[in-house]
Formats: C-alpha cells, sequence, structure tokens
C-alpha cells in the first residue's frame, strides 16, 4: 500500500484511513446512543418494545430515538404540549385484541409495531380517542391526540 508521510515515514494510507474511520464513528457515536444511554426505559408487551416519557429535558432524548419508533402518539391538551402523563394507551391489532396496555409516562409515547393494521386508543380525563392505521415498510406514523382542558 502507499505511503502518505508526514515527514518522519511513519504514517500509511492504511493508518490514515483507519484514524478517518475512528473520527467518523466517534462523530456519529451521540446520534447512536441507545435509549439507556440517553435514560430512557425500553419496555415491552407482547412483543412490542415501547418507551413513553418526553416531559422537560427527557424530550430531547426522545426526538434522538423517534427514527427507532415508527409509530409515535403525542399527547397535547387544548392544542398546547403539556406536562402530562397517566394517558391511558390501547393498542389493538386487526382482530380488534389489546397487544398493548400501558399508561403514559409523558405526552410522549412511541411504539415499534410490525407492519400491518392496528388501532391506536388514548384516554385521558374522562376522554377516548382512536385511530385505525396502517404501518408498512419503514413508514413513519406521527400521530396527535389533543384532549380537552379539564374544566
Amino acid at each position: 500500500m502507499p505511503e502518505i508521510t508526514s515527514g518522519d515515514g511513519e504514517k500509511t494510507l492504511k493508518r490514515f484511513a483507519t484514524m478517518l474511520v475512528a473520527a467518523a464513528l466517534a462523530a456519529a457515536v451521540p446520534a447512536l446512543a441507545d435509549e439507556a444511554a440517553l435514560g430512557i426505559k425500553v419496555r415491552k408487551q407482547s412483543g412490542i418494545n415501547y418507551i413513553t416519557g418526553g416531559l422537560g429535558d427527557e424530550a430531547k432524548a426522545f426526538e434522538q430515538l423517534a427514527p427507532r419508533y415508527p409509530v409515535q402518539m403525542v399527547f397535547t391538551v387544548g392544542g398546547e404540549h403539556a406536562e402530562m402523563r397517566g394517558v391511558k394507551v390501547t393498542v389493538r391489532d386487526i382482530k380488534g385484541d389489546a397487544v398493548l396496555e400501558a399508561n403514559s409516562e409523558g405526552p410522549m409515547f412511541f411504539v415499534n409495531t410490525p407492519s400491518g393494521r392496528w388501532t391506536f386508543e388514548a384516554e385521558w380525563n374522562g376522554e377516548k380517542q382512536s385511530k385505525v392505521k396502517d404501518q408498512t415498510g419503514r413508514r413513519y406514523l406521527v400521530m396527535d391526540f389533543d384532549f380537552k382542558k379539564p374544566e
């Protein structure tokens, strides 16, 4: 392999290429951070991974993790992002069977469902909303569930 010298003759093209790859990987590490490194707990029901939260500084972590979760449910109150939790989430398969039931720990609930037709239900403060969506391939579904302000 030809050598690239810096005056002392020690650097080879291979060593230079290795340094470039290492630098590129080091720069990419924050973008590739996993849930645990960001302090987000991954949960699993019926073989489906999900994360929930997004309060305060945690919202930035959810932005980084969004590409890993094709289904993203975002909860708002009166059209405004709120520091809310306790939304009852149910995900149903095409047969209507509940495959995931959980309470949100913040305004974001990201789910990694396989391809198929799914019903996503969200209930908060006595108000229930439901959306039927087809999840195919690498398509992302971002669903807003806007609840009425409590009186």
